[in-house]
């Protein structure tokens, strides 16, 4: 006989086909309590204080007597032997129901236990569809007639199983791509709590996801300011690094050069010994009284994002605030970066942090910040030196304990914010803030990154600011990364060394490397991310640049200067702007005749990554390809020792 006890909502016993209901309030609580007590019974006392939970009246012990006869006529038909499920064994009442009973209150947290293990696993379907039913059984009121200490414990329980199956519906949602649905999953899972960090860690990756990087940073600031006012205490290192992780690219990109996000296990952070040391030296010099401004740099896709949020997590984890800013091309939001960090300040400080500034810097804030009201159009704020003055006074104010503020992409800083972020420096010398900053090194026009370097440029003479370059990760850190990445497994290197051969063709830039590791199409394939950042770079180069590179893809590992203006058919000073383009984007590197017996012989070019070469090659035409390399075979002087040799691919399309 199949029996379903609801304790929640209208409470209801389902026994052959029939419904049944209690219809006393204190019958329900009684058979509810004797339903969760389970095989341990309960005491005539705890029966009592349940169903009168403040004074017991004088007649309580027959009351009870009267109460008990009622509930044993109520649960007899629920077995089909002959005696009563409900016993008084031992000065306990046991209600004894069979294997075959479903309880909602006890399917329901097994169903959310259940439902993680799925998602565990990557079951995001079956994750999906045991928390939801969960947290639809759950929604429903426990006992919501009737008080006391038994039944406010037993909703606080219910409550926290309800949360966690709309924090695990949430995350199968977004993992299963239903963004709409993971957001309002999570979102209500944060109104029912608050307190709870890991549903905001939930709620702040669906907004990211969603490309809502501002809202995802407001979720993380409610949360801060929640902690402060009710708790006391600050969000834990996984919140903060959830925070920090807002800093890289949005979800509806992938790495540089766009396209759609695959989802891949966490990277392990390796190697970068020297850059960690640097950062955290200037970071013990900005804590002891001495604001300090390091300058990450790098090309695309070498790992600058990661160093800048590991260093913040560094930061964050000794004690220090941490305030997180981004400059997105094209912004037009007037001083993105430093509105975006002191922004989060404001919202999170679960004081008013106005009123440690002046009047007149009170009301150029509350014009330009989001969480103040603003910001207003552009042509509505004060004068510059009102507003720098303002967000100068307010940075004092946060850098009153050890302060971080990291700005991400700063290569797309406006001239306004790099005049801004140089009388921030200025202005705070005896201060404990670090600005650190994370900027490309690769892109056509330098015009950006020499207004940041200028900026930079008077403190770096005092000792005050640092340049931190990256290049591709070594040998060693590759072998580290690939060891992590395959759960500690194979850490004795081949014969055939399969990492050494992804190290040569990507020359370390981790982007680059961990493509070709994920790449399924064979170890000698272009993955298409890097087909699509080779695109981006030959878009921003220009045309003349592109036409040399197509000469160095076809010619092989490295092509002299002549070579390739010849076959482009580009003249000197032409030909000239275009290799420098290429140096500067970090295309090409020159080999330069130091290596040689001879220093006076020219030097020779090659591209750094050589599955950038690859990637060219393979997008050119069989017509381009025929023409450099006939070209080459009709130049004059191009003798066996001198001349470039063709690349592999290239001779095969011959």
């Amino acid at each position: 006989m199949d029996v379903e006890i609801e304790i929640l909502g209208p409470m209801a016993v389902r026994c052959g086909g029939a419904v049944q209901h209690l219809q006393s309030a204190q019958a329900r609580v009684a058979f509810a309590r004797l339903v969760l007590a389970g095989p341990e019974g309960v005491t005539r006392d705890e029966l009592a204080d349940v169903i009168w939970p403040g004074d017991l009246p004088p007649t309580w012990a027959s009351a009870l007597r009267t109460l008990v006869s009622r509930l044993r006529a109520f649960v007899g038909p629920l077995r089909e032997e002959p005696t009563n499920p409900l016993v008084k064994l031992g000065g306990r009442y046991v209600l004894t129901l069979g294997d075959g009973v479903r309880i909602d209150v006890q399917d329901a947290p097994r169903a959310v236990a259940a439902a993680q293990e799925a998602l565990d696993a990557g079951d995001v379907v079956a994750a999906a569809r045991l928390a939801t039913r969960a947290a639809d059984r759950l929604r429903f009121p426990f006992l919501s007639e009737y008080e006391g200490d038994w039944v406010a414990e037993q909703r606080r329980r219910l409550a926290e199983y309800l949360v966690t199956a709309l924090e695990i519906a949430g995350r199968a949602a977004l993992e299963a791509g239903d963004r709409g649905r993971a957001a309002l999953l999570a979102e209500e899972a944060a109104a029912r709590a608050p307190e709870r960090e890991s549903v905001h860690r939930c709620l702040m990756a669906v907004r990211g996801a969603m490309g809502n990087r501002g809202e995802a940073l407001r979720v993380y600031q409610r949360l801060r300011r929640y902690l402060a006012e009710h708790l006391g205490v600050d969000p834990s290192p996984e919140t903060e690094a959830a925070y920090l992780a807002l800093l890289g690219p949005s979800s509806a990109s992938s790495a540089p050069g766009g396209g759609a996000t695959v989802r891949h296990r966490p990277v392990p952070f390796v190697g970068r010994r020297r850059e960690r040391a640097t950062l955290a030296c200037a970071w013990d010099r900005a804590v002891r009284g001495r604001r300090q401004f390091v300058l990450i740099t790098g090309e695309s896709g070498i790992g600058k994002t990661r160093l800048l949020r590991e260093a913040g997590a560094a930061m964050a984890a000794g004690g220090g605030l941490l305030l997180v800013g981004r400059c997105d091309e094209g912004s037009t939001v007037p001083y993105q970066p430093l509105v975006e960090a002191l922004d989060s300040f404001v919202a999170a400080s679960p004081d008013d942090p106005l009123d440690a500034v002046g009047p007149a810097a009170r009301d150029a804030l509350r014009l330009l910040l989001p969480s103040l009201g603003g910001p207003c159009p552009p042509g509505e704020l004060p004068e510059q030196p009102a507003l720098f003055a303002a967000l100068t006074e307010l940075l004092l104010a946060a850098a009153s304990e050890p302060c971080a503020v990291l700005i991400d992409d700063a290569h797309w800083a406006d001239p306004q914010t790099v005049a801004l972020l140089r009388h921030l420096m200025r202005a705070t010398a005896d201060t404990r803030l670090c600005l650190v900053a994370a900027a490309r090194n690769d892109l056509p026009t330098s015009a950006r990154r020499a207004g940041l370097d200028e900026a930079m440029l008077p403190f770096e003479h005092a000792g005050d600011a640092t340049e931190v370059a990256l290049g591709g990760l070594d040998l060693a850190a590759t072998r580290a990364l690939v060891h992590k990445l395959a759960g500690g497994a194979g850490a004795d290197a081949p014969a055939a060394d399969p990492v050494r051969r992804v190290y040569a063709r990507s020359g370390g830039n981790p982007f680059m490397l961990l493509e070709l590791l994920r790449h399924r199409a064979g170890p000698g394939a272009v993955p298409p991310a890097v087909t699509r950042l080779v695109a981006a770079k030959q878009a921003a180069v220009g045309q003349d640049a592109t036409r040399l590179l197509q000469v160095a893809a076809v010619t092989g590992s490295s092509v002299g200067f002549d070579t390739m203006a010849g076959a482009a058919g580009l003249d000197v000073l032409a030909a000239l702007d275009a290799l420098e383009a290429l140096l500067r984007a970090g295309i090409l590197a020159e080999v330069t005749a130091a290596v040689s017996q001879h220093p006076d012989r020219p030097a020779n070019y090659e591209f750094r990554h050589d599955v950038v070469r690859q990637a060219v090659d393979e997008q050119l035409s069989d017509a381009r390809r025929r023409h450099v390399t006939s070209w080459q075979r009709a130049a004059p002087g191009r003798g066996r020792d001198t001349g470039p040799r063709l690349s592999r691919a290239g001779a095969e399309r011959l």
